[in-house]
């Protein structure tokens, strides 16, 4: 991969454990964390610790502001539209506990979300709230069975960008527009799509999206966003309220003055002080992403599957992924007689995958090789 600034041996030196014969092929589960993100978090600390400076409250602030500006153009939102949060759930129970539910109002899920999509949602049965789960064919999500399952009750859809079990890459713009015809709230969780995949915000019908930064984000836990529509400003509110939801400036000479207004945009929803470091974390490698494009790691991420599903194909495995283009993502599921086993030899060989459901997940990110892909298929041509 070459990038208008770095190539491929340079983005490698982010991650020293490439160095060290790892193969980390896992990013659907937890992304490393690159030499720059950890050197500016680090700086942050050193810098707090040390407090060389006035200041530090006010270059906070413009960091967390600079870091809503990277989210927004990383899937083409405006910065008022977008939040800071800690992590996917977090940002979901905006949606949750903002929507106003009556008893019997329906929310429909997939019944093949990961748990961070459903738990939130299922929280509501307090208020008499219904949680349909649609089934899934082949364990992907069944647009006509989502349709079937519409009534003039049906108020919320929350579901995933890309499934986590087998990279099922859902298609967004026609759930989109069928939510809009039937007035559904339409609610995304995008982490194992965003980072890896390119989405256009301006092109869907989403009213509502959150995302953790510890996967394909590689910002470490306590980090993410939420994406806030015009359509969910019309219809959220904060179910929870704090100093810093409204517009106090990062004015400290006038802290008893109790009569600020909340923002107008999605800075709304923040309660009390910030995280700054995992802010820090998250800036840095939004940065570093954007630096290369996410429309080439894309590509990238699916000439190495390419490989792998080239050899799969032809061999005893058993691939459960959808490999339909309009359904593709940077995840590929496969199965054997002995994934367990597979899964732990694979491991003990330094070639980190994930083992859910009985398969073997593999999900690669823009640093990886070719050649970390044909290790990887030695492995299973042993295996065989």
């Amino acid at each position: 991969m070459k990038t208008k600034n770095v190539d491929l041996k340079k983005i490698r030196d982010e991650f020293p454990f490439t160095k060290n014969n790892i193969i980390f092929l896992n990013h659907a589960s937890f992304g490393p964390i690159p030499q720059c993100t950890l050197k500016a978090k680090l700086e942050y600390l050193k810098y707090a610790s040390l407090q060389k400076t006035q200041n530090i409250d006010q270059m906070c602030f413009d960091i967390l502001d600079d870091t809503r500006k990277k989210a927004a153009k990383l899937i083409n939102a405006k910065t008022e539209e977008i939040g800071y949060s800690f992590n996917t759930s977090y940002g979901l129970n905006f949606a949750v506990w903002g929507l106003d539910l009556k008893p019997d109002d329906k929310v429909l899920l997939s019944d093949v979300e990961f748990p961070a999509n459903v738990y939130p949602w299922l929280n509501l049965k307090s208020k008499g709230v219904k949680i349909k789960l649609v089934p899934s064919k082949d364990r992907f999500f069944d647009i006509d069975k989502f349709k079937k399952s519409i009534d003039s009750k049906t108020k919320v859809l929350s579901l995933s960008y890309v499934q986590f079990l087998n990279g099922f890459k859902n298609d967004l713009e026609e759930i989109g527009k069928i939510c809009e015809k039937k007035d559904i709230f339409f609610v995304v969780d995008a982490i194992q799509g965003i980072g890896n995949l390119n989405l256009d915000v301006r092109k869907l019908k989403i009213d509502f999206l959150s995302t953790g930064g510890a996967k394909w984000l590689l910002s470490g836990l306590g980090t993410g966003f939420f994406y806030y529509s015009k359509n969910a400003k019309k219809k959220l509110n904060p179910s929870f309220f704090g100093w810093m939801g409204v517009d106090w400036k990062v004015d400290f000479t006038d802290l008893l003055n109790f009569d600020l207004d909340p923002f107008e945009d999605a800075r709304r929803f923040a309660t009390g002080s910030h995280p700054f470091e995992n802010v820090i974390a998250m800036h840095t490698s939004l940065g570093f992403l954007l630096d290369i494009g996410i429309k080439k790691i894309e590509r990238h991420n699916k000439k190495l599957l390419d490989i792998l599903i080239n050899y799969l194909k032809d061999s005893t495995y058993k691939i459960k992924s959808d490999l339909s283009p309009r359904h593709r993502s940077s995840i590929l599921s496969f199965t054997c007689k002995n994934s367990k086993n597979l899964f732990e030899k694979l491991t003990q060989k330094k070639i980190i995958s994930s083992y859910r459901e009985k398969a073997i997940r593999v999900s690669p990110h823009f640093y990886n090789t070719e050649e970390e892909i044909e290790e990887l298929i030695k492995i299973l041509k042993k295996n065989a």
